[in-house]
């Protein structure tokens, strides 16, 4: 049976004034929020019908820029927050912009925001200290501000915040409004001085069940005469409201036609705001995204092994990545690029110092041909587990699912790697796992690098006498080091392109506004 999430609803948001989304938990604000800001995730049992208008034009016709700011503020942890700003400037502004130009309107956008003192400050997370609450707050604003948008929408701004900061953060909201901007934000129990900061207000309440909204609206407004008790506290209510709705001024001239005036000159600023952003090219996307992911790779690489950093990172990094793909900074391909790219300098230095402790520690075949083999062998498995940890990033919807996905999966390649489990004597259901280990492959070329070509002394005549002889024990005999290495980098673009389909097919989809057919409109009448 169909229901309604949302239902009759219609409001005027006009530019230049601050207007508040109110309601109980569970009214509908973030659904309504996300409505109007196409920003509603798109489900298969999910029915969105309805119009939309910006300046008497409907919004899907008249290419108009919206800001939407989420809840959750998520940025690259290491990175300051002047060089967020720059670089998403960089991949907002157009290319015909000088860097000069560029550099001057991030910070004016910091002055505005009030971001300055902060500017060369790390952004920090839930384990790096960096800015405060409402500090990443306007620093999200500050993103979203660099296209120039027209409407501007914020989920519930200040949830999470202490008073201060939730002052400052409606205070930049107010001046927004007060530049031209229409300003549209959801809030939760709003304080004295929050609250009088707002123009319009939109309250969401739900009518009960099987009752006429009039007559509900009604009794709101009668007097109980059942007992004496019922009739005090019925007066006092509708004074209460009286008293609200006189004082705040809730009630505007809805229908009031805009004059032909006031119309021209809200259109021509709203065009000058509303040209589309067109898509950087690919090598500038991929430029921007590289130093990005450099100096992201560079501050967190240092103390983690391949697999761990990598699922242990990339979920977060992904709701990044997407919420600047759904705005279309960038598109998937430079994006992976370059940070595959990046990870290369970092990915190849731990293995290169891993080896070169381990190597003579465990006094192994001592020849600089047989080095340079071991530290590619394993530098190529970092790789590939990086790439695994990728994979697992991208089907993981958290963190801590991804930290508990990788290991379980690594330990399985483990288990049948060759050492603990010989790949022939592994039952035929389980044989194509060692196929797939990139454990068992770097083992498997660790083991002939250091095998091959030796001779063993004082040895029974029933004892292994060479190398060969112990790699036939192993199951290595035949195999090449070529060939595990082509078969690790085999691994590793499997790896990769696994990535790719799930990030592309992934993409954030947002539910499309349609007009109202006549049976939602006889079901609505209905309800």
């Amino acid at each position: 049976m169909a229901r309604f999430l949302l239902s009759n609803l219609s409001g005027e948001a006009k530019p230049g004034r601050l207007l508040a989304l109110m309601g109980p938990s569970g009214s509908g604000k973030t659904t309504l929020l996300n409505v109007l800001a196409g920003q509603l995730a798109a489900s298969p049992s999910l029915h969105l019908s309805g119009f939309l208008y910006v300046n008497g034009q409907p919004m899907s016709q008249g290419g108009y820029k919206i800001a939407y700011v989420r809840q959750e503020d998520i940025f690259f942890s290491q990175l300051t927050v002047r060089e967020t700003l720059s670089l998403a400037a960089e991949l907002q502004l157009p290319d015909t912009m000088s860097p000069e130009r560029k550099e001057k309107y991030v910070n004016d956008l910091l002055f505005r925001l009030g971001l300055v003192n902060s500017a060369d400050s790390i952004v920090g997370d839930a384990k790096v200290r960096g800015i405060s609450g409402g500090e990443k707050k306007r620093l999200s604003l500050a993103c979203e501000l660099i296209a120039s948008p027209s409407v501007i929408f914020a989920d519930e701004p200040t949830t999470g915040l202490d008073a201060f900061q939730a002052e400052k953060v409606m205070e930049t909201l107010r001046q927004l409004a007060e530049d031209g901007h229409t300003v549209i934000c959801s809030i939760h129990q709003p304080r004295g001085s929050v609250y009088s900061k707002f123009d319009d207000i939109v309250l969401l309440y739900q009518c009960p069940d099987h009752e006429n909204p009039a007559e509900f609206l009604a009794d709101l407004i009668s007097t109980d005469y059942s007992s004496a008790e019922s009739v005090q506290s019925s007066q006092k209510r509708i004074e209460n409201l009286i008293d609200e709705f006189t004082n705040k001024v809730l009630i505007t001239e809805f229908n009031s036609p805009v004059t032909q005036s006031e119309g021209s000159e809200f259109s021509t600023k709203l065009a000058q705001k509303s040209t589309r952003k067109q898509r950087r090219g690919w090598w500038r996307q991929f430029r921007l995204l590289f130093k990005r992911a450099w100096m992201q790779v560079a501050a967190i690489n240092t103390a983690m092994a391949a697999l761990t950093k990598t699922v242990g990172v990339f979920p977060k990094e992904r709701a990044i990545v997407d919420r600047e793909r759904a705005k279309g900074s960038y598109a998937l391909g430079p994006y992976l690029s370059s940070k595959l790219l990046a990870e290369i300098p970092i990915g190849a230095a731990f293995p290169l110092i891993f080896g070169s402790i381990l190597y003579p520690m465990a006094k192994l075949h001592p020849t600089i041909s047989r080095f340079a083999k071991f530290c590619g062998i394993v530098t190529v498995e970092s790789f590939a587990a990086s790439a695994m940890g990728l994979t697992v990033g991208a089907i993981a919807p958290t963190t801590e699912a991804a930290m508990a996905l990788g290991p379980s999966l690594m330990t399985v390649f483990i288990v049948f790697g060759g050492y603990y489990v010989n790949p022939d004597n592994t039952p035929v259901i389980f044989r194509w796992i060692p196929k797939a280990s990139l454990i068992r492959w770097a083992f498997q070329g660790l083991c002939i690098n250091e095998f091959k070509g030796l001779q063993f002394e004082h040895q029974h005549s029933y004892d292994v006498q060479t190398g060969e002889q112990a790699l036939e024990r192993f199951s290595l005999g035949g195999i090449r080091i070529a060939d595990t290495l082509a078969a690790q980098g085999r691994i590793l673009m499997f790896w990769y392109w696994l990535t790719y389909l799930l990030l592309k097919k992934n993409k954030p989809r947002y539910q499309q506004l349609l007009p109202p057919s006549e049976e939602d409109q006889s079901k609505q009448q209905t309800e």
